[in-house]
């Protein structure tokens, strides 16, 4: 069931999605909103007077306006993140059944080879050299059960730390926690192979936990709530097949981050710096990491199949 939150931003969604389209086959030319910047354009102009914007439907601020219609403007990150997560578990299931050579498995079990071609972590690869598993099995998932938990667990925390730190902040937030906490998972376990959003999920925990350390009234019930998730999460762990030192690593790694990075808007040209420093090296390293995975994809095989 929906809560009240979604079912008001899908409502936002949909009316943007209308406006837009309405806008854009509208049969006679009128003044029109900048795709861009949102002021009005003359019925005749292909570029914005204000921003320059191109305004034709293949534009790509005409892409821009799609995208916002469909992501919420005030968490985009969140749910880019979800459309990654879900895309890429799409392809590591439909890749699993052609592997095995078998119908697609109602449960979405993925095969622990693609995984591994596609950049899970494993702990020998990662102290020969393959950073990149570090960052790309944050993306990743073994079934249906863990991407629908992760991602209901992504969209309680994620907003909640988008929203306090900006959406260029969190983005770096969530890929360092995750680091994190495969760092953590590499150093206590170096043979199997782990993959989920768990780790990062535990670092907007920890993230949250901190920020609310000397806060009062319902900041302070709601971190007490945040520390019992967080230990009823780690004690799981002990029992079930969960990467409980990745949720550590990436518990500590949010507690330590909430501490040192500010939420406050950069009022500083080196803070506006800092915070752009911080989004273009976590894109980045998220670019670069999908890079050497298809870089790297004959070499895995060939690895495999020893």
């Amino acid at each position: 069931m929906l809560t009240p939150r979604m079912r008001w931003q899908l409502e936002r969604a949909r009316e943007r999605v209308a406006t837009f389209f309405s806008q854009l086959f509208k049969p006679e030319r009128k003044p029109r909103l900048c795709f861009n910047c949102g002021l009005l354009v003359g019925a005749d102009q292909d570029v914005c007077s204000n921003c320059g914007a191109k305004q034709g439907a293949l534009s790509l601020s005409a892409f821009k306006r799609v995208g916002l219609a469909v992501i919420p403007a005030e968490t985009p990150v969140t749910y880019a993140v979800l459309f990654v997560n879900i895309l890429l578990f799409v392809v590591c299931w439909v890749a699993s059944a052609r592997v095995s050579e078998e119908p697609m498995s109602l449960t979405g079990n993925v095969n622990p080879n693609v995984m591994f071609l596609l950049g899970a972590k494993q702990g020998m690869l990662v102290l020969a050299g393959q950073w990149w598993r570090l960052v790309m099995a944050n993306f990743l998932h073994w079934d249906l059960m863990h991407i629908a938990f992760n991602s209901i667990a992504l969209l309680q925390l994620g907003p909640q730390v988008e929203e306090a730190y900006g959406s260029r902040r969190y983005l770096f937030l969530y890929l360092v926690t995750g680091i994190g906490g495969f760092v953590a998972s590499t150093l206590w376990n170096q043979m199997g192979l782990s993959a989920g959003a768990s780790a990062s999920i535990f670092g907007l925990m920890g993230i949250l936990i901190s920020r609310l350390k000397f806060g009062s009234g319902f900041a302070r019930d709601y971190r007490a709530q945040l520390i019992r998730w967080a230990i009823i999460g780690i004690v799981l762990g002990l029992f079930l097949p969960f990467d409980t030192a990745g949720h550590i690593g990436g518990l500590v790694s949010g507690l330590a981050l909430g501490r040192i990075v500010s939420d406050r808007r950069p009022a500083t040209p080196g803070a506006e710096l800092r915070v752009k420093l911080m989004f273009w090296s976590a894109a980045l390293v998220i670019v670069a990491s999908v890079a050497m995975v298809a870089l790297n994809l004959p070499a895995t095989r060939a690895w495999l199949s020893r």
